[in-house]
């Protein structure tokens, strides 16, 4: 397991007790993020994440709880690499879920899913 799925694994794993982070926690995840890359953009997406994943935030409960963290992450403008590399699955089952997403929110495309996803995340940006 690689730094970045255990980042994402301590995150599912508090939040899944349902618990929220601790500023510990917190601060722990953004200093291994910090330490493997310096870009600030990826680092305000993992803030994103994390208060994302904190205050238990769903779009929708027709998704399962897989698609709703895809389509966070796909609000985040993270690629569908970046996300089976994240959560340690193919580009594959990424693209399937991101089909099946589309299916379930009557929406007409992979750009509509992007649209819905980053309007839907930085209406919540008071997080």
């Amino acid at each position: 397991m690689n730094v970045t799925q255990e980042i994402i694994a301590s995150i599912e794993q508090a939040c899944s007790q349902k618990q929220k982070l601790n500023i510990q926690q917190t601060l722990k995840i953004i200093t291994a993020y910090r330490a493997i890359s310096n870009d600030p953009e990826l680092i305000d997406k993992i803030l994103h994440l994390i208060k994302m994943y904190s205050k238990q935030e769903l779009y929708s409960n027709t998704l399962s709880a897989r698609q709703n963290q895809i389509f966070n992450l796909i609000g985040l403008d993270f690629s569908s690499k970046e996300i089976a590399s994240m959560l340690a699955i193919s580009e594959a089952t990424v693209s399937t879920h991101r089909k099946n997403m589309i299916r379930k929110l009557h929406i007409s495309g992979a750009g509509a899913l992007q649209k819905l996803a980053y309007q839907y995340l930085h209406k919540n940006e008071e997080l």
